[in-house]
Parts: C-alpha cells; structure tokens; sequence
C-alpha cells in the first residue's frame, strides 16, 4: 500500500496502473510497437464493408455455382470449366456478368485506396505501384469484363463443322476472344501476384506495415499463385489437344483454385489496411445512410 501511494504521488495524474502496466511490459521486454503490431486497431467502415462483402459474388460463382449446373446435367465431362457453365445458359450468362463485374468493381475499388497507401508509405517502390496499377486496368479488369461477354457454345466442337461454319455463326470468333481474355486474365493476375507479393510485400514488411493476418494471406496465397499458373497452362494445352475427362477435370480443379487464391490475395490480403484507412481517415459515416431525419440547428 505504501508502495502504491508514493506512485500515485509521483505520477501527475494518479494512474498508477499504467504506471505499473508499463514497469511489467519493460521487464517482460514487450515494447509499445510490440503492441500495436498484433493489436487488432482499425474501424469497420466503408472500405472494410468492401473488403468483408467483395470475395462473396465471386466465391459463390467460382465453388457454388458449378456444381449446381454438374448436378442439374447443364454441363457435362469433360467440359466443365467456369467458362463452360457461363455459356451454357442465359441465365447462368448473367449471374456470372453481374457477380463477377461486381467483383471487378471492389478489386478496383480496393486496389485504389491500397495503391495510395502504398504511394505515400514507400516512395521507393514508386515504380512497382505503377506497374501493378497499370496492369490492373490495362489487362485484368478489361479481359475480366472481355471474358464474360464473349460467350460461345459450351459444347462446341471443331469437329462437328467446318471452319467456316464457326465463323460464319460466330461460335468460332466468339470462342477465340474469350480464351484470349480468359489467358490474358489469368496472365495479368499471375504478374500482378509477383508484383504484390513478392516487391511491395517485402517493403511494407520492412518498415513494420503490414498487419501480421494480412501478411499471412499475402505471402501464403502469392506461391501458390506463381506455382499454379505454369501448372495451369500446361493442363489447359493438354484439356484443349487430348479432351478426355481427367484433363477436364484437373483443368477445372486448377482454374478454380487460381481464382479463388486471386479472391483470397485481394481481400483476406489487405482486409485490416481498410480497417486502419477507415480508421485514420473515415471515407464516410455509414450512420448517415439510414434515412433519420435531423434536427434543425
């Protein structure tokens, strides 16, 4: 007792717990910064809502749906790629270009704000943020956009007709821009992962800016990118030449898990950098959407 009123005497403010709060953390050698690093700070606001709420359309689309159109019979060994299920239906045509343009909007969205933080933070590495930026909206989001509105045939064959046939009812043209989106796509996304994970990573880590949980995401996701990309497009030559129904199979196994590790990267990768943004700088009051009328001042 005698020990606490001599330090509630010598601290101006009479806090003598955090006085003695900070003698334990000084003695156990756990600093301020120490704290804050695997402290959860931020704010769940708008960015945050993106973050938690953009990975929902495109999982959905990339796990859900297609076994639904396997069990209803609308596709069928060995074409049962993402591709095939959108083409093989109006229906499922529009969930995939409303879902996945919603998801586009959110990586952009999400990308921004990130892109800024990453700007202001590390002057350095200037040239790898432009480099990420530009081939986000020069490849990724316009072959994403490409790919789901060329729609072709998803039981097309090159054997039942002639060459011409094809061009003639467009099948062929409509098959050749979407794979070429579809490559170009999976390519951007494969660049921007090394871009992401492997040059502003190591950067933001260096200088103690990245949130333990995003790190894991960001690092774990980014090699299994770069090591499933060049698996892909072996399988997808081999799916394309041979057609049977193991390479349908391992090509959609692939393709599903690409996309799902470029959900995961993007979202889980930079989830409590929103939270700090929201925090820090608020971009609105999600309070003031309810329709509550004001007093008058």
């Amino acid at each position: 007792m005698a020990l606490h009123r001599r330090l509630a005497a010598a601290t101006p403010s009479g806090d003598v717990s955090g006085c003695m709060q900070q003698d334990v953390t000084s003695r156990l050698g756990v600093t301020p910064a120490f704290l804050q690093e695997h402290k959860a700070t931020g704010t769940v606001g708008f960015r945050a809502c993106v973050a938690a709420i953009g990975w929902i359309p495109a999982t959905f689309l990339n796990i859900v749906l297609p076994v639904v159109a396997l069990w209803r019979g609308d596709v069928a060994l060995p074409n049962v790629m993402l591709s095939d299920v959108m083409a093989s239906g109006p229906l499922y045509e529009a969930v995939y270009t409303w879902g996945f343009s919603i998801t586009m909007v959110s990586v952009c969205f999400i990308f921004m704000e990130a892109s800024k933080f990453w700007r202001q933070k590390l002057p350095s590495s200037a040239p790898d943020v432009d480099r990420f930026v530009f081939t986000l909206y020069a490849f990724c989001a316009p072959c994403l956009l490409g790919l789901v509105a060329f729609q072709y045939k998803h039981d097309m064959s090159f054997n039942t007709a002639s060459l011409w046939d094809l061009i003639y009812n467009f099948d062929f043209l409509f098959w050749l821009l979407h794979a070429f989106h579809t490559s170009v796509f999976f390519l951007s996304c494969c660049a921007m992962a090394y871009i992401y994970g492997l040059r502003l990573s190591p950067a933001l880590d260096a200088k103690g800016l990245t949130h333990p949980a995003d790190r894991f995401w960001r690092s774990s996701c980014t090699w299994c990118i770069l090591m499933l990309t060049p698996v892909g497009v072996v399988v997808r030559f081999l799916h394309l030449f041979m057609g049977t129904a193991i390479w349908g199979i391992l090509l959609v196994l692939v393709e599903v898990a690409l996309i799902q590790f470029f959900v995961v990267i993007t979202f889980l990768g930079v989830a409590r950098l929103m939270m700090q943004l929201d925090h820090a700088e608020p971009m609105l009051d999600l309070a003031h959407i309810r329709l509550k009328r004001t007093a008058p001042a």
